[in-house]
């Protein structure tokens, strides 16, 4: 982020001498141009707008992070919840199936 640079009185005093302030056609200030058109974005002027900006852009992306997050938490439980019903079936199919082969003996 580049620094933002201020207009000041102080800058303007430098450059400008106090005698022409009675005329203000004859001041000559060519870098004001600059500063108006820097300043109809009032995010590129101040400081703090900019970095709300920031902030609020981070705070978007956070939201939609957390929320990425939860979903897989979500599919994650599902996965559990099918994992342990799968544990389940097979247990009963053993023991069907251990029956079913207790009175057929292989010798």
């Amino acid at each position: 982020m580049p620094p933002i640079q201020v207009f000041s009185l102080d800058d303007f005093i430098a450059k400008v001498a106090q005698a022409s302030f009675n005329t203000p056609a004859a001041i000559s200030f060519p870098e004001i141009n600059t500063y108006l058109q820097k300043y109809q974005d009032p995010r590129q002027a101040d400081a703090i707008m900019k970095v709300q900006q920031e902030l609020d852009e981070t705070k978007i992306i956070l939201h939609k992070t957390i929320e990425s997050v939860l979903q897989r938490g979500e599919k994650i439980n599902d996965l559990v919840d099918r994992s342990n019903e799968l544990s389940m079936q097979s247990k009963m199919f053993y023991k069907t199936a251990k029956k079913q082969n207790s009175c057929c003996l292989i010798m």
